[in-house]
């Protein structure tokens, strides 16, 4: 973050890193599966297909790509204001006003139809809260943790890997063994919400609502009862 005293930058528990990974991965299976193709948490596969698209003259799908990309980018200052409001204040309550926010979100998406101009405004809201995700939790257990794509991850979990077992670091296999586990959490995500779409429809944002919910009481207790990640 650009400040150093945000209420965003301490670490959280794995615990939420999972729960948020799987999240991640779920919606981003629920807007591909479901509305349009789209993968609404990471933009650069919406930012590849808009660059095909103008190249293809596809003017009419420009907007179905271009929208999410803008709402992210909405979604990173939304979490940068509520970050300053609070912090301003002296109340650490950042991380569960953006989880709230989210969860508010998603309960719009599961009520928006399905169809070309409601999955457009759904993937837009699902991108906005996905980058309210991505900007306000960062660091888990002293590790840079994305808990809304996985590339950075699998990344950091070979450079782990290789430093554990060439340079026989113990704490980097720690490391590698992290970011592993979040990585097929991600996974188990995007598997559970395609199986989401197929059983509950629009209505498969659900799960990750009761997920959200679950992570605010986690760092609820956490806030009450401080213990190592």
């Amino acid at each position: 973050m650009a400040h150093n005293n945000s209420a965003l930058v301490p670490s959280q528990r794995l615990r939420i890193a999972y729960l948020l990974a799987l999240v991640g991965g779920y919606l981003d299976a629920y807007t591909y599966v479901l509305r349009g193709g789209v993968f609404a948490n990471a933009q650069t596969g919406n930012i590849i297909k808009l660059g095909i698209a103008f190249c293809n003259g596809a003017s009419d799908t420009y907007l179905l790509f271009l929208l999410p990309i803008m709402f992210f980018a909405a979604g990173i200052f939304c979490a940068k204001l509520i970050d300053d409001a609070l912090t301003k204040r002296q109340l650490r309550l950042v991380r569960r006003a953006v989880l709230a926010v989210e969860m508010l979100g998603l309960i719009i998406v599961g009520l928006i139809p399905l169809g070309e101009g409601g999955n457009t405004l759904a993937n837009c809201i699902v991108s906005f809260v996905a980058a309210l995700q991505y900007e306000a939790f960062t660091t888990f257990r002293g590790e840079a943790i994305v808990t809304t794509m996985t590339t950075g991850n699998l990344r950091k979990f070979l450079d782990a890997l290789y430093d554990g077992t060439m340079r026989h670091d113990p704490g980097r296999l720690r490391s590698a063994a992290v970011f592993f586990a979040v990585i097929i959490v991600f996974a188990t995500g995007a598997y559970l919400g395609t199986a989401g779409c197929d059983l509950m429809g629009r209505a498969a944002v659900v799960p990750p609502i009761v997920c959200l919910g679950l992570a605010i009481a986690i760092i609820t207790i956490m806030r009450r009862r401080p213990a190592r990640g």
